[in-house]
């Protein structure tokens, strides 16, 4: 399958959502997120990030260059998503759609960090943004867990940051 034709069945996928709908379930408030408050933060930061993202896939309508994607790579990445959210979502079926499809995307057509850029983690690191490349303070770490999809992830790891300079 190349990207287009991924693009296609994400953005097909997509329309069983209302944007409405989406808006209002993932507007939690127009304040800025805190950091005192840590699920809160994340829970806040990376719904505007995935609604973001949700409007974005709505709204595009071509690929610029057309890439082959590897079938077993997608079927690994979507295996991994719908472990997590059963084990962290269990019958929440919507929500792991819709994680789904905006994660997909995120990966393999924009290629880009799957948790929002300058999300602060524990100890105050950060997702930055070099040079049109993501660095990530989680990445290593995150990679040795099981069914992690920091592999697929566009960002790489913080410390490789200074070998790109």
């Amino acid at each position: 399958m190349n990207n287009r034709k991924l693009l296609d069945l994400i953005k097909k996928k997509a329309e069983y959502f209302s944007t409405e709908e989406i808006i209002q379930r993932s507007a939690p408030g127009e304040q800025e997120p805190q950091h005192t408050d840590r699920l809160k933060y994340v829970s806040r930061l990376v719904a505007r990030y995935n609604l973001e993202t949700f409007l974005e896939i709505k709204s595009r309508d071509r690929i610029d260059i057309l890439e082959d994607i590897d079938s077993d790579t997608l079927n690994d990445f979507t295996f991994r998503i719908e472990k997590y959210m059963d084990e962290n979502a269990p019958g929440l079926a919507d929500l792991k759609t819709y994680i789904l499809i905006v994660s997909t995307y995120l990966a393999f057509i924009v290629k880009k960090p799957l948790h929002p850029p300058g999300m602060l983690f524990v100890g105050g690191q950060k997702i930055v943004e070099k040079d049109n490349k993501f660095y990530c303070p989680m990445k290593n770490k995150q990679l040795r867990t099981a069914f992690s999809l920091c592999k697929y992830c566009a960002s790489r790891d913080i410390s490789e940051i200074y070998e790109d300079l």
